[in-house]
C-alpha cells in the first residue's frame, strides 16, 4: 500500500540508493506530514499554542499507553493486513508529538533525499533532534537517512537511541537488521530480525526472509 507521507518515499529511496533488498519494508507513516500534504492541519499543538503541563504529562501517558496497546495487538495479529493496519496505526502515534517546526525540517529533509543530498538530509533531521530529542521516531528517520549516506556507524548510533526510547518498535529493529546486514555481521541481523518477529510475527510468516538471514549467519545446513 503506497502513503503519501515521508517514510514510505523514504525507504524506497534507501532501496535504490543501497541496491538492497534488505531495506524493501516501510509502514512508515508520518501523521502530521500526510495532513500538511492533503491541506489538513498538521497534528499536535501548533506553534502558537503551549498547552499546560498536566495536559502535555496525560498526552504523553496516553500516547505511550496505546503504543503498548496496540504493540500487544501487533504480536498477536492473525493475518499480514491486520499487522499492516496496527503498524500504521502505531505510527502515527509516534509521530503525533511532532511539533509542526519539527514537521516542517522532516519535509525540508525529504526534499534533500529526492536531490540526492542523504548528507543534508541527515542535516536537517540533526536540527529536528535539537528540538525535539525524546522523539524516538526521529532517531530512527535520521538513522535510515544516515544509511542511505553510507554512514554505518552512525546508523548504528542512532538505532540504539531510538531502541532505548522505543524498545516495541519492530521497525527500529528492522532497520537495524538492514544496517547490521550492510555492516555483513550476519549473526547480528539475525538477532534483530528474531527480535522483529517477536515483535511482528506477520512481518515474514513464511520465514523466508529468517531462512536467508540464518545462512548469511551460519552457512548452508549440511
Amino acid at each position: 500500500m503506497h502513503h503519501p507521507a515521508l517514510f514510505g518515499w523514504l525507504n524506497t529511496h534507501v532501496m535504490r540508493k543501497t541496491r538492497s533488498s534488505a531495506c524493501r519494508r516501510s509502514g512508515f507513516l508520518f501523521a502530521g506530514i500526510c495532513a500538511i500534504h492533503m491541506g489538513l492541519p498538521a497534528t499536535g499543538w501548533t506553534q502558537t499554542t503551549t498547552p499546560p503541563a498536566h495536559a502535555t504529562s496525560q498526552h504523553s501517558s496516553s500516547i505511550a499507553e496505546q503504543i503498548k496497546q496496540l504493540s500487544t495487538a501487533l504480536a498477536h495479529a492473525k493475518t499480514p493486513e491486520e499487522a499492516h493496519t496496527l503498524q500504521e496505526q502505531l505510527e502515527a502515534l509516534r509521530s503525533a508529538k511532532l511539533s509542526p517546526t519539527t514537521q516542517l525540517l522532516v519535509r525540508r529533509a525529504e526534499k534533500d533525499l529526492t536531490t540526492d543530498k542523504p548528507d543534508d538530509a541527515v542535516e536537517d533531521i540533526s536540527d529536528a533532534l535539537a528540538l525535539q530529542p525524546d522523539q524516538a521516531i526521529l532517531w530512527r528517520t535520521r538513522a535510515q537517512m544516515r544509511l542511505v549516506a553510507g554512514d554505518l556507524k552512525g546508523a548504528i548510533a542512532d538505532i540504539g537511541e531510538a531502541l532505548q526510547r522505543d524498545p516495541l518498535d519492530a521497525e527500529s529493529w528492522s532497520l537495524l537488521t538492514s544496517v547490521e546486514e550492510h555492516r555483513n555481521d550476519g549473526t547480528a541481523a539475525l538477532k534483530a530480525w528474531q527480535k522483529v518477529l517477536e515483535l511482528s510475527p506477520m512481518t515474514d510468516r513464511n520465514h523466508k526472509r529468517l531462512d536467508a538471514l540464518h545462512i548469511k549467519a551460519y552457512g548452508q545446513p549440511t
